[in-house]
């Protein structure tokens, strides 16, 4: 059987493109997730003397987040993400339960502090839509050099979506890993 030439569908005229292009790139920008600074406080860059070849996350929480019931689930996110953000820097990157008294490579440890999250899964989002909520992170870090165990820097990472963005809004996942990737930038010198 051949095609009919009289029923190919005609080409989309170019402004029609244009727009098709553009609608889509906005919707792929919603789905980005980004780290606030809080308002009119200065940053200074984070200060390493030497090498950095590694960075270690420690993940902690507020009585409040560790009661949650999800913490296990939220905890876990942490260590792909951290992986992926110091792998795309070409750094080591890791997750711990606590403090390494010394490093081999040298490096940061970063310790994080979860102050309060809520957890929204990708599926939750896909399925349920805006009655999932608002998902958030609200967190502060403390970077400590390795070897010497000083402490060069402190951060606050806060995060949040809108439910009203629709499936689009920054799941809980985008936001461990912009903040992962925001604390390799610092890290790098890039932040």
């Amino acid at each position: 059987m051949h095609a009919n030439p009289s029923v190919v569908p005609a080409r989309l005229p170019r402004a029609a493109r244009s727009l098709c292009l553009l609608a889509a790139a906005a919707l792929l920008s919603a789905c980005a997730a980004t780290v606030q600074r809080p308002a009119g406080v200065p940053v200074e860059p984070v200060a390493i003397d030497g090498d950095v070849r590694q960075i270690v996350l420690v993940v902690d929480g507020s009585d409040a987040a560790r009661a949650s019931e999800d913490w296990s689930e939220f905890r876990a996110l942490w260590d792909e993400a951290m992986r992926h953000s110091a792998s795309a820097a070409g750094l080591q990157g890791s997750v711990r339960d606590s403090r390494p008294a010394a490093l081999d490579p040298p490096g940061v440890v970063v310790a994080l502090r979860v102050d309060s999250y809520r957890y929204v899964s990708t599926g939750a989002r896909y399925g349920l839509g805006v009655m999932t909520g608002n998902a958030h992170i609200k967190a502060s870090a403390q970077f400590v050099q390795m070897p010497g165990g000083r402490v060069v820097a402190t951060r606050s990472y806060d995060t949040t979506s809108s439910a009203w963005q629709g499936i689009f809004a920054p799941m809980t996942v985008k936001q461990v890993q912009a903040i992962t990737d925001r604390i390799v930038a610092e890290v790098s010198g890039g932040g």
